[in-house]
């Protein structure tokens, strides 16, 4: 007989109906939540009377997050807040009176398979995770980024998020709002650089019926869709200067205007952004406002360039062939010598956006082995590399000789030793400081 916990008061009607489907009942309560089967993959919630919810709540909470819950409520339960909550928050599945072996059978056998499939899994799952935390956090800077990520989050301040394109600041926000209390709110992104500038107004905060040609229902606008959670901004250098002001007065009052609208909306929301721009710049040119500045600037957290955190590169690269191999049912292929060699000496310009569309097209294209630096498209950009520095070696080579001879036949006078190589006197000075050279 499979494992059950029950939660809730005794029903011998229920407990018959269970008993007929071959389930061990086990009660769980406040005084026996220690006594739970090591086994068991299902607890049944038997909420049909509403005194009893705070205190399962509590019990709940330490439950193994991989055992399916399943709430038992009367119909009219669903017109309840406290009831739906508790469902959205903890449940797997519900079922609604009258109890019907059959149905309760379905339900109950769907919830128990589910569960045992998490937890025969569960050791995999776990230690995939912690090799993608390793891989995270091997350089110091992204150490150093992640625990300042870790700290910022349980705050509301707002948070901006500078660094190149292809550096992660999505990821950063993303990881923002996942640490926060508003973690089970929505995470809504708006990209001020993707939209064309006559619809950001309306997609950020909505319009009604009507408004503008088009217009033919009201629509909420990405401010509103947000509430309860976090609005990320990114690209935020490049929203137009006209919205700046509408975005500053939410920032201050928490109120906004919707496109048509007569009457001002609010909204709770926090507020994460994200640039590539010099924004300092930008308020010296006049295309970005001081204060929307000083309201969006809570905090700064700076995303590294990937060549700062080369520590990262092979384990960034090796978690990416994971990924691309599983999406494209492909045999995982571990990276050749020469191809780490390249990925640890190239510089990167496009970041992490980069190294994953080269990884991305190896894991497609690689017919050998082992990934190599010709599958990442860098072979060529390694030789080209090498030929630039062998031309710089022939360069100052010749250079120092040619110093070297003009000292030796102006016999270590300086200006006729300049006036040899027609250069000046400080540019001969400069020369020789270069290559560590001495007069005779």
């Amino acid at each position: 007989m499979e494992p059950l916990l029950m939660a809730g008061f005794r029903c011998n009607e229920l407990n018959e109906v269970l008993c007929g489907l071959h389930f061990q009942l086990h009660y769980i309560d406040k005084y026996n939540k220690n006594k739970i089967p090591i086994n068991c993959a299902l607890c049944l919630i038997d909420l049909r009377t509403e005194n009893t919810i705070n205190e399962i709540t509590n019990l709940v909470r330490e439950l193994d997050p991989r055992i399916h819950i399943i709430v038992l409520i009367n119909k009219p339960q669903l017109d309840i807040a406290e009831i739906t909550t508790f469902i959205a928050q903890f449940a797997w599945d519900f079922y609604t009176s009258p109890i019907d072996p059959e149905r309760l059978a379905k339900c109950l056998g769907h919830g128990l398979g589910l569960s045992k499939l998490k937890q025969q899994h569960a050791p995999q799952l776990e230690s995939q995770c912690k090799d993608n935390e390793q891989f995270a956090y091997q350089s110091d800077v992204m150490r150093q980024l992640f625990r300042q990520v870790g700290r910022v989050a349980p705050t509301d301040i707002p948070v901006l998020i500078r660094g190149e394109s292809g550096t992660g600041k999505e990821l950063v926000a993303t990881q923002l709002h996942q640490l926060s209390a508003r973690k089970d709110g929505p995470f809504v992104t708006v990209n001020c650089g993707a939209m064309a500038a006559g619809l950001i107004q309306s997609e950020l905060f909505g319009h009604e019926k009507g408004a503008f040609t088009g217009a033919t229902s009201s629509r909420k606008g990405k401010i509103a869709l947000a509430n309860g959670g976090t609005l990320f901004l990114d690209e935020i250098g490049d929203l137009p200067a006209e919205l700046q002001v509408n975005l500053l007065r939410f920032l201050q009052e928490g109120l906004y205007d919707s496109v048509g609208g007569s009457m001002p909306q609010s909204a709770d929301v926090r507020i994460l952004a994200a640039t590539h721009v010099n924004l300092e710049n930008a308020i010296d040119q006049g295309k970005f406002r001081l204060d929307l500045y000083y309201r969006l600037n809570g905090i700064t957290i700076e995303t590294p360039r990937l060549k700062e955190r080369r520590d990262d590169i092979i384990g960034l690269a090796n978690r990416f062939i994971r990924v691309y191999s599983d999406e494209y049912g492909l045999a995982t292929k571990p990276l050749s010598q020469s191809a780490c060699h390249a990925l640890l000496n190239y510089p990167w310009p496009g970041n992490v956006r980069e190294l994953i569309n080269r990884v991305r097209r190896a894991v497609v294209l690689s017919d050998t082995q082992q990934i190599t630096a010709q599958n990442l498209e860098l072979i060529n950009i390694e030789k080209k590399r090498h030929i630039a520095l062998s031309l710089k070696t022939l360069k100052d080579n010749a250079e120092k000789q040619a110093l070297q001879q003009a000292i030796l036949i102006a016999d270590g006078h300086v200006e006729l030793a300049a006036s040899y190589l027609d250069i000046s006197r400080a540019t001969f000075y400069r020369l020789m400081d270069k290559h560590d050279l001495e007069l005779i």
